[in-house]
């Protein structure tokens, strides 16, 4: 299977739990580097991003972590029991693998990240890049990121076809009315 690249209008992003009220994240187009993803089972995909920059604003907000909700022709599986997203002890977080933060992006400071997915009662895919440490993201109001994910996905539900009778659509042949 081919890879399906993500565009920026298929991704919502958002901050996490425990952020700064008020305060958001923007990435401009030219700054989505790469996002894509790659069917590798029925019901297993990896995803695969580059973030050049995500920007905060205000710049000096306290970040916990970036989600990145996904409009893909996937839904993300629910676990009732790993409960809600929350900041504490990792509540709510299902799949998870490294990533990289860049702090300063274009600088030499990098620190190590992880990237997990997030268990939504509503079945959307919402990942979220944070710091391993837990601790705040966010340093000179810039991040960059990169990394990958793999996890377990159903197929969202498609609306059935009107058929005709054995399956097909009869079409009025021109001598028939």
């Amino acid at each position: 299977m081919a890879w399906t690249n993500v565009p920026l209008s298929r991704i919502t992003f958002g901050l996490f739990a425990g952020s700064a009220p008020g305060a958001t994240v923007s990435v401009a187009a030219a700054d989505l580097l790469l996002f894509r993803y790659k069917l590798l089972a029925r019901d297993t995909i990896v995803v695969d991003f580059r973030i050049g920059k995500a920007f905060f604003s205000p710049s000096n907000a306290a970040v916990s972590g970036i989600t990145m909700t996904l409009d893909i022709p996937f839904s993300s599986v629910h676990f009732p029991a790993l409960g809600s997203p929350s900041s504490f002890n990792d509540g709510g977080q299902s799949y998870s693998n490294d990533c990289v933060i860049a702090l300063d992006p274009g600088g030499i400071p990098h620190a190590a990240g992880c990237v997990a997915l997030l268990n939504d009662g509503t079945h959307k895919i919402i990942l979220l890049i944070r710091k391993a440490s837990g601790d705040n993201v966010n340093s000179v109001g810039v991040v960059g990121a990169f990394g990958q994910i793999t996890f377990e996905v159903t197929r969202r539900k498609r609306l059935p076809l009107k058929r005709g009778k054995a399956g097909r659509t009869r079409r009025p042949s021109a001598g028939r009315r």
